[in-house]
């Protein structure tokens, strides 16, 4: 069984290897290009730089374009992606997002505890708080946060009930989003309820345009089943939410892990068992739909390789090559590239990856 860590840096030339005993990660540090051919909008495929093989890691984001910061045994974990170092956080955690321009994150976990952490330009710690202890035992998932000025906008989604059911015959939790705001990332005000049903409320994606949010979640019937990409819209920093508006059909499982603004409007990235019905988490790919900003869209689906797919004329190292279905975690834009956390056959083998898409 292959395990440990592959990391491909940029701008590098040379090769380090780091061994030690079976629970030591292992190291290696290859240069490479992205090849075949060009597409009009997207190239033929995006580069790996990290792989971190049977990682057993749950939820991860990318605190910027060098750190990666993921949940392992219900612990906050960070990896350096220039140096392959690992540091574990004093942080229960189960899902996590993160304010990158201020270097922040909000993460729940089992305990029913919303936490705040900052962190400074060496990603040591300099806050952490629990600021929502959850006394109805609802379990708080996927947390969102966007900052506008000095406001931290904060969404929770809780489950009253069964989570993530798996039968359609069996009752499904209520599902519940609800809004709020904080200052000083030590408490939190109510603001709004954006939307509840008995239906899986997941990956929710918070997005500040300037003074309006967008919200993005995934909306199913049973968990792994198909799902709808829902949207809905505040102008008033989260004291109402417009009523939510399908973006994608409930043809397939969608897992919306990015919504990013662009000049002629948004991209929406998600993962999609479409080309393999029912085999979720294991049997997806990487998609976009590209939309103006009226939220009408252009082009819907375009499929996102992520590694190259091995073929008679590739000549890669096998590092390079995909090696599973796809779960999206995190898709971020860095400059000019965009950026791609993910776990390959996340059921099995569970490999924790990024990869970069040069624009």
């Amino acid at each position: 069984m292959k395990r440990g860590l592959f990391l491909i840096r940029k701008k590098q030339n040379h090769i380090r290897r780091f061994w030690g005993g079976a629970a030591a990660l292992i190291l290696s540090f290859i240069i490479t290009a992205c090849g075949g051919e060009s597409r009009p909008v997207l190239p033929s495929y995006a580069q790996v730089i990290f792989r971190f093989y049977r990682s057993g890691t749950g939820d991860a984001k990318l605190l910027d374009d060098n750190f990666l910061l993921t949940v392992k045994n219900r612990n906050l974990v960070g990896i350096d992606l220039a140096t392959g170092e690992v540091t574990k956080y004093d942080i229960y955690a189960d899902w996590l997002d993160i304010d990158r321009e201020s270097r922040t994150i909000i993460y729940s976990n089992a305990d029913f505890e919303l936490g705040a952490a900052r962190f400074d330009e060496n990603e040591k710690i300099i806050h952490n708080e629990i600021i929502y202890l959850n006394n109805q035992s609802d379990y708080m998932i996927d947390p969102a946060v966007e900052k506008i000025g000095d406001t931290y906008y904060i969404s929770m989604t809780f489950v009253d009930g069964k989570l993530n059911n798996d039968n359609t015959e069996k009752k499904s939790g209520k599902y519940t989003i609800r809004f709020y705001s904080s200052t000083d990332l030590k408490s939190l005000t109510y603001l709004s309820e954006v939307v509840s049903a008995n239906r899986n409320l997941e990956d929710v994606k918070l997005i500040a345009d300037g003074e309006e949010l967008y919200m993005v979640f995934e909306k199913e019937t049973v968990d792994k089943g198909n799902s709808a990409i829902l949207l809905t819209k505040s102008g008033d920093l989260g004291k109402t939410w417009s009523t939510p508006a399908i973006l994608l059909d409930s043809t397939a499982d969608h897992e919306p892990a990015g919504f990013i603004r662009t000049e002629e409007g948004w991209e929406l990235y998600y993962s999609m068992d479409q080309e393999n019905p029912g085999e979720s988490y294991n049997g997806s790919s990487a998609f976009r739909t590209r939309l103006n900003d009226k939220m009408e869209i252009l082009e819907t689906d375009e499929k996102v390789i992520l590694a190259k797919e091995a073929d008679e004329s590739t000549d890669l190292s096998e590092e390079y090559l995909q090696k599973g279905g796809i779960l999206l975690y995190d898709v971020e834009k860095f400059g000019d590239d965009i950026y791609f956390v993910y776990a390959e056959n996340y059921l099995t083998d569970n490999n924790l990856c990024v990869s970069v898409l040069e624009q």
